[in-house]
């Protein structure tokens, strides 16, 4: 095995440093963290500028342009003109028109299908919820199974075709199936949610927490309805059906923020876990020393901050104030 150049070393002592110096923003605003956002913001934009001019630009050009790149062509120059002649600055307003409108365009038929579509589709669907047969659903479906993965169905459905299964335990214990593969599966057991309340080996048999979900989402949705329905004044039962649409959002609302937060701490735990080198070999880990490279850049950090502190109370403290100046 090759050792790890040394810009690539260079390289993650880099982004350990700035990992530390955003990370510094919890103690308060700094030039460390400053440093860190416009860095990252400058390349970003670098990368999409010089992305877009190889995709469209270059790509274009080499497969020969067409009466019809004279479009885009010209309104690229028309947001150059305001540099040249400031008389004709207002030209530049058409193409950002344009990109608005085509992405706003493009933005609400997504919405549309996604969201609107989704949640239409979700509510046309019947109440009854019926569990998964492991002995007749293909592979998609039983992979939909918590647990259950692509490869692990697709044995599932060889089994079966050799013998069909005569319990759950039968079928989460073929020979097929690796000891690893079996400890998932017998991890995601369950009478309420689990794989004994959605799947089975008998047709038509009814997962009742399915069918409660169903009957929960649709009041949800009328109830949340309701509530944005302003012909009828909220008072009496109209305003009770209403008042539990609000929970039902709230809920909704706080599920989306928690989700939210814990991708972000997902995304924490991925970087402190890249810092002391889990997601390389041992032989690179060893070359890298991601700890020390940590706690180097952390000293650096904390002594930056407070040399830029301490510059910062002399500054103020060499400052006549106000009052003293008459």
């Amino acid at each position: 095995m090759t050792e790890l150049a040394t810009s690539e070393i260079v390289g993650a002592w880099v982004g350990i440093f700035l990992t530390i110096a955003v990370l510094s923003f919890l103690y308060g605003d700094n030039p460390f963290y400053k440093f860190a956002e416009h860095l990252f913001v400058g390349v970003s934009i670098g990368y999409v500028v010089v992305v877009q001019f190889r995709d469209n630009f270059i790509t274009k050009v080499e497969r020969g342009l067409t009466w019809w790149d004279v479009v885009p062509l010209v309104l690229v120059l028309l947001m150059y003109v305001k540099f040249a002649f400031k008389k004709l600055a207002w030209t530049g307003r058409f193409p950002l028109a344009f990109v608005v409108a085509l992405y706003a365009g493009q933005s609400v038929v997504g919405l549309v299908g996604s969201d609107l579509g989704d949640q239409i589709k979700v509510a046309a669907t019947s109440l009854r919820v019926d569990r998964v047969d492991l002995n007749t659903a293909p592979p998609n479906k039983l992979s939909s199974l918590a647990g259950i993965s692509p490869t692990v169905a697709t044995k599932l459905a060889a089994e079966r075709a050799r013998a069909p299964f005569a319990s759950l335990d039968d079928a989460l214990s073929r020979p097929s199936l690796t000891p690893s593969e079996r400890d998932d599966l017998a991890a995601e057991r369950g009478p309420i949610v689990g794989l004994d309340a959605r799947a089975s080996v008998a047709p038509d048999e009814v997962d009742w927490f399915g069918v409660a979900s169903q009957v929960l989402l649709l009041l949800a949705l009328l109830s949340g309805l309701l509530y944005f329905y302003f012909s009828v004044a909220h008072k009496g039962a109209v305003g009770k059906v209403s008042r539990f649409g609000v929970w039902m959002l709230m809920i909704g609302f706080g599920a989306s923020f928690g989700f939210t937060v814990q991708g972000r701490i997902a995304l924490a735990i991925g970087r402190a876990q890249d810092v002391r080198g889990k997601f390389m070999s041992e032989a690179d880990a060893a070359h890298v020393h991601g700890e020390l490279a940590a706690i180097v850049s952390a000293v650096i950090v904390i002594a930056g901050i407070a040399w830029w502190e301490r510059r910062a109370r002399r500054a103020r403290g060499g400052a006549p104030a106000p009052d003293a100046a008459g």
